[in-house]
C-alpha cells in the first residue's frame, strides 16, 4: 500500500502467518488430528475390502469382512467431514481476528497514514487480501502434520505385510517432493504479483470512479475507460501464469505417482503369478496384494492436497505483504488514551517537535497551551505545522521531541479517545442524518442525537429534509452544502460528547455566511469544553480567547 516500505522477507511474513493463527489453534490442531485418523481408518477399509474380495473369490464367508469395510468407510468419511469442518472453523477465526487487527491499527495510524495511501487499494487488501488467508489456514496448515503422520502409516500398514511394498513407496516420496519444489518454485512470486496487480487495479477503478464528473469534463472518460480495460487484461495475463504453474504442478505430481503405483502393481501381479523377483514378494496373498494397490494411491494423496494447497501458502505470504504496512510499528505508543476527564483539561505541547522518518521537518519545537472553556486558534500560513499539532496531540503522528501536556503534566497517552476531531471536508457516510451525527453508534440515544443536532444548528436545515433526521444521506453527504456538512460534523463532536474538540481549518471551504453561522455556533458549543482550531481565517481569529502563532508567539486576541 506504500511504496516506501521494504518487502518483509520470508521470516517475517511466516512469523506473522504464525502469529495470526494463535486464536485457530485449537481447529487447526483437531482438523490436522482427524487428518491423520482417516489414514488410519483406510488402512483398516483397505485391509478389511482386501480380505472381503479373498473371502468371495475362494468361496468363504465374506459378510463379516465387507461389514468392517463399509463401517471403516463410514468413519473415514466422518474424520474427513470434520477436519473440513475444523479448517474452515479456523480459517473464519483467523480471518475475523486479522480484519479486527487491521482495523484498530488503521484506527490508530488515523489521517496520517490513511490520507498517503490508495483508498481502492486499501479496500482490497482488507477485503481480496484478507480473503486470501481462507486456503492457508483452512488446509495448508492443518495439513502439515497429515503430510508426515498419513504416509507414515500407511507406510507401517504396507510393511507389515511387505517390505517390498513399503520401499516402493518410500523411494517414490522423496523424488516426488523434490519435482513438486521444483515445478512450484516460482509460484509465490506469481501469487505476489496478481495480488499486487489486483490492488492497484481496484484503487485506480476506485479513484476514477471518485473523479468520473472531472474526467467527462476534461473528455477524458473514454481514455480512462480503455485505460481500466487494459490493466483488467493484464490482471488476467497474471492470473493466467499463476494457473499455469498450478498446471503444471499437478502434471508433476500425476506423472511420478503413476510411476509408482504402476511399480507397486507389477510387483503384486508378478507375486500373484508365482514369478517373484530375485524372491521379492514371495507367499504374497490376493487379499495383501490387493491390500497394497488400495495403499498405493492413497500414499500419495496428502501429496496431491499438498500440490493444491501449496498455492494457498503463496497466497498467504502475498496477502501478508500486503497487509504489512497497517502492522508495522503496530507496538507504537498510539492507542487510545483513558476517556473522558473530570471535565475539560488544558491541554497543549511543551517543546513538542516532528520529524518524519525521511528527514523532512512536520513541526518545529513548539509550546503552548490551550485552556479549557475556551476556544484558541493556531494560527499561520498553510505548511507551517498546524494540522501536524493536531494529528500529535492525537497520537496519529508521534512527536520526535518534547511532549504532550494535560492540565499541565506530561500526558502517558494522546488525547485520542478524549478528542473529537472536525476536519476541512468532514466524512459522510451512506445513511440517515441521525446514524451519521451518531456514526452508527446504536447506544446512543434518539433524544442525545437531536439535542446534538439542535445545539450544533444542523436542525435548522434538518427540520427542512423529507424524513427529518431520518432522511437519507448519500455518499460523502451528497445533496447537503458545505455549511451543512460542517454543522453535520459537529453535532457528531457533541453527540459524542467528548471534553476537548480538535478543528483542523473548518471554515476554509465555507462561504461567508456559511462560516458566520458554523462560528456562532461553536462559541456556544466551546461552553465546558477546550477547543482548539487550526485556521487561517481573520473570521475564525475574531471569535478566539488565544492565538497560538506557530511562529512560537502567543497572545491573547
Amino acid at each position: 500500500m506504500t511504496p516506501a516500505s521494504p518487502s518483509p522477507n520470508h521470516t517475517t511474513l511466516k512469523a506473522r502467518l504464525e502469529g495470526w493463527a494463535r486464536p485457530a489453534r485449537g481447529p487447526m490442531a483437531l482438523a490436522s488430528g482427524l487428518g491423520i485418523a482417516q489414514f488410519a481408518a483406510y488402512a483398516g477399509f483397505a485391509w478389511s475390502a482386501g480380505q472381503a474380495l479373498e473371502a468371495f473369490f475362494s468361496g468363504q464367508p465374506a459378510l463379516a469382512w465387507l461389514g468392517a469395510t463399509l463401517l471403516l468407510a463410514a468413519l473415514r468419511a466422518a474424520c474427513q467431514a470434520g477436519e473440513i469442518r475444523a479448517g474452515v472453523e479456523a480459517s473464519t477465526t483467523v480471518r475475523q481476528s486479522v480484519r479486527e487487527q487491521a482495523a484498530r491499527a488503521l484506527a490508530a495510524r488515523g489521517p496520517a497514514f490513511s490520507e498517503r495511501i490508495d483508498s481502492g487499494e486499501l479496500a482490497s487488501t482488507l477485503t481480496d487480501g484478507v480473503e486470501k488467508l481462507d486456503g492457508y489456514f483452512a488446509r495448508y496448515r492443518p495439513l502439515m502434520p497429515v503430510m508426515l503422520g498419513g504416509p507414515m502409516i500407511l507406510i507401517l500398514a504396507a510393511g507389515a505385510v511387505s517390505v517390498t511394498g513399503a520401499i516402493i513407496l518410500m523411494v517414490s516420496a522423496p523424488v516426488l517432493i523434490l519435482a513438486m519444489a521444483l515445478a512450484g518454485a516460482g509460484a509465490a512470486a506469481a501469487s505476489r504479483d496478481q495480488l499486487i496487480t489486483l490492488q492497484r487495479l481496484a484503487g485506480r477503478f476506485n479513484d476514477r470512479i471518485q473523479t468520473l464528473d472531472t474526467l467527462v469534463a476534461f473528455n477524458a472518460a473514454e481514455r480512462e475507460a480503455d485505460g481500466l480495460a487494459a490493466a483488467a487484461d493484464d490482471f488476467r495475463v497474471r492470473t493466467m501464469r499463476v494457473l499455469r504453474r498450478a498446471f503444471l504442478s499437478s502434471l508433476v505430481l500425476e506423472a511420478v505417482s503413476a510411476l509408482a503405483i504402476a511399480a507397486i502393481a507389477i510387483f503384486v501381479g508378478l507375486a500373484l503369478m508365482d514369478r517373484p523377483v530375485a524372491g521379492l514378494g514371495a507367499g504374497l496373498t490376493l487379499g495383501e496384494g490387493l491390500f497394497l494397490l488400495l495403499l498405493a494411491p492413497e500414499f500419495y494423496m496428502p501429496l496431491r492436497r499438498f500440490s493444491a494447497a501449496y498455492h494457498d501458502r503463496a497466497d498467504a505470504e502475498a496477502a501478508a505483504e500486503s497487509l504489512a504496512p497497517l502492522f508495522e510499528g503496530e507496538a507504537r505508543d498510539s492507542a487510545a488514551g483513558p476517556k473522558h476527564s473530570s471535565g475539560a483539561p488544558s491541554i497543549g505541547l511543551a517543546e513538542g517537535e516532528v520529524i518524519y522518518p525521511d528527514g523532512r521537518r512536520g513541526l518545529a519545537p513548539l509550546s503552548f497551551t490551550a485552556e479549557a472553556g475556551q476556544i484558541t486558534a493556531l494560527w499561520g500560513p498553510s505548511g507551517c505545522g498546524k494540522s501536524t499539532v493536531l494529528k500529535a496531540l492525537m497520537g496519529y503522528v508521534p512527536l520526535s521531541a518534547g511532549e504532550i501536556r494535560i492540565n499541565g503534566a506530561p500526558a502517558h497517552a494522546p488525547l485520542l479517545g478524549q478528542a473529537a476531531w472536525i476536519g476541512q471536508r468532514p466524512r459522510l457516510f451512506h445513511g440517515t442524518l441521525a446514524q451519521n451525527i451518531a456514526l452508527f453508534d446504536e447506544t446512543i440515544e434518539p433524544a442525545r442525537i437531536r439535542a446534538a443536532a439542535e445545539a450544533s444548528g444542523a436542525m435548522g436545515f434538518a427540520t427542512g429534509l423529507p424524513e427529518g433526521l431520518d432522511t437519507m444521506l448519500g455518499e460523502r453527504g451528497y445533496g447537503l452544502s458545505g455549511g451543512q456538512a460542517q454543522r453535520v460534523a459537529l453535532a457528531r463532536a457533541l453527540a459524542a460528547d467528548m471534553p476537548v474538540l480538535l478543528l483542523d481549518e473548518p471554515t476554509a471551504h465555507l462561504d461567508g455566511e456559511a462560516e458566520a453561522l458554523f462560528l456562532d455556533t461553536l462559541k456556544k458549543a466551546a461552553e465546558g469544553r477546550t477547543v482548539l482550531m487550526a485556521t487561517h481565517s481573520p473570521a475564525a481569529r475574531a471569535v478566539c480567547a488565544r492565538i497560538v502563532d506557530l511562529s512560537g508567539e502567543e497572545a491573547g486576541s
